[in-house]
């Protein structure tokens, strides 16, 4: 029995010469999606249902059997980055960063179990390091199977796609969905200020959560990019979040990607980890 589901997947007519390509993998609470860039150009976009809470041997197994479907059979990419969805993140400025003390760090935000490792990463646009976990049966699996793999936080990703934008617009926030839950980062005064996740019922909850956070940091709501991506949202929720924030639109993740028509129809927002630059 397969032990996998290709839920999508679009590939360019354009040939993949794996050496001159990056790989991108988001990993979710059931599976993974992925995009393949070369020279800025997308190659393929695709997302996989697949068990990677298990055991290392298994995990390894799932990722390559969903490969090996697809005719990739051979990690040798250009670059691989693997992008770890998880409440479990805080960032600390790289000047006051000590890396004996990770732990502490991050149950300042939540409780760790025995079977998380914690990882950090630097982020050198922000001058931060990103201290978040991910369960040991990932990693492991993961790394052993593409070991030069280099592993980051969803809120990094993000965090640095605001960092552009707040360049330009001051006050900005980006907001993406995953299930029920979300993730926000905000910039105050083109500074990075806010990185958070809160998961939610309904789509009360959810505004609380947003306007909660801009009272705590002191930004008008009528005075804030507030950009929206991830899994789709509901219109009780685009009507909510545009009744209380006023200038509220769809981030672009294929803003330093060139999309072929081929691609025309596929939900972008979803893949939006993956595809930033």
């Amino acid at each position: 029995m397969d032990k996998f589901k290709l839920v999508s997947l679009v590939k360019s007519e354009d040939k993949i010469i794996t050496q001159e390509t990056d790989l991108c993998i988001c990993v979710g609470s059931n599976g993974f999606t992925f995009s393949l860039i070369s020279n800025y150009k997308l190659k393929a976009l695709g997302e996989f249902i697949t068990d990677l809470n298990s055991d290392i041997t298994s995990v390894m197994t799932n990722l390559k059997a969903c490969f090996n479907s697809i005719d990739i059979r051979l990690f040798n990419f250009a670059n691989i980055k693997v992008i770890i969805q998880t409440p479990k993140n805080i960032f600390v400025p790289y000047k006051l960063y000590d890396n004996s003390k990770t732990k502490e760090y991050i149950r300042s935000v939540a409780l760790v179990s025995g079977s998380e490792i914690i990882l950090e990463n630097i982020s050198e646009r922000l001058d931060i390091v990103s201290v978040f976990t991910i369960p040991m049966q990932q990693h492991s699996g993961i790394k052993i199977l593409m070991p030069k793999a280099k592993f980051v936080s969803a809120q990094q990703v993000m965090a640095e796609y605001g960092f552009e934008i707040s360049k330009l617009t001051g006050n900005s926030a980006v907001l993406l969905k995953r299930d029920n839950s979300c993730d926000l980062v905000v910039f105050k005064a083109n500074q990075f200020t806010y990185g958070n996740s809160f998961t939610y019922s309904n789509e009360n909850d959810m505004i609380y959560n947003i306007i909660f956070a801009f009272e705590q940091l002191g930004i008008d709501t009528e005075e804030v990019t507030f950009l929206i991506t991830g899994q789709e949202y509901s219109n009780d929720e685009k009507q909510i979040l545009r009744k209380y924030i006023k200038n509220v639109s769809y981030a672009n993740p294929m803003e330093d990607v060139k999309v072929g028509l081929e691609f025309e129809g596929m939900n972008l927002q979803n893949y939006f980890l993956t595809l930033v630059k």
